[in-house]
């Protein structure tokens, strides 16, 4: 399913990852100038071919964990684009750590940098830039882990339950400059990596990133103007 997103700008961060090249596929067949941030030249070539090429899709070299680099990313796209209508950060990733006291400080900081404090640097700007054109939509991808805490994910379910602590904060803030900030709570994403680490599962109850990529696009749509401050359920069938 297409939406149109003509004329929008939008920036998705993790654009060369499972989900995000799915969010970034979708954002530009539905007519968006999408910029997303990548480390690896080869990795946006692909993500380009992935997408057929298209006119409306730019990447700036930019690392999401360095304060540095976001805030140059900030700056070379508002160098580019006037205004900023959607904000959608999908960088992140997945650490299975066992207990709690068995958890190395490092995984624990690898988890709060990936998650949490990516998030946090790039939402921040993000809000700056929608706070000055008074509109704006955010979303930031969580987890069901997030709200489950399950034993064995301390560090990762922390992290993500802070993301949807900071986007509820955000939403709040946001709400007398008229941007609305939601956050994504999928299950198990289906991609090569969790596949790989879950041989043995069902599959066909897990969420597809195309499946996320179209709901994002519905959300974002000028015409949904009632959802902010939310931690929306994306389970599938698990």
């Amino acid at each position: 399913m297409a939406y149109s997103l003509k004329n929008y700008i939008c920036i998705i961060t993790g654009g060369t990852g499972s989900l995000g090249k799915e969010v970034v596929r979708q954002f530009v067949m539905s007519g968006a100038k999408v910029v997303t941030n990548y480390r690896d030249e080869k990795k946006f070539a692909n993500l380009k071919e992935f997408c057929g090429n298209p006119d409306n899709l730019t990447g700036i070299r930019s690392d999401m964990i360095s304060e540095g680099s976001v805030r140059d990313f900030f700056q070379e796209f508002s160098k580019q684009h006037q205004r900023l209508d959607v904000f959608i950060h999908t960088t992140g990733g997945f650490w299975m750590d066992g207990e709690i006291g068995e958890t190395s400080l490092e995984k624990w900081d690898l988890m709060m940098n990936l998650n949490l404090n990516s998030t946090f640097l790039g939402t921040r700007e993000a809000f700056v830039i929608m706070k000055k054109q008074c509109s704006g939509k955010i979303f930031t991808v969580a987890a069901r882990s997030a709200v489950e805490l399950p034993g064995g994910q301390g560090a990762y379910a922390v992290s993500k339950a802070g993301v949807i602590a900071l986007t509820e904060i955000l939403a709040k803030e946001g709400k007398q400059y008229d941007i609305h900030a939601n956050a994504i709570l999928p299950s198990i994403i289906d991609t090569p990596a969790n596949r790989k680490s879950m041989p043995d599962a069902d599959y066909s109850k897990w969420v597809a990133p195309k499946e996320i990529a179209v709901l994002l696009a519905h959300l974002s749509q000028a015409e949904v103007q009632v959802l902010s401050q939310t931690a929306l359920k994306i389970y599938g069938k698990a």
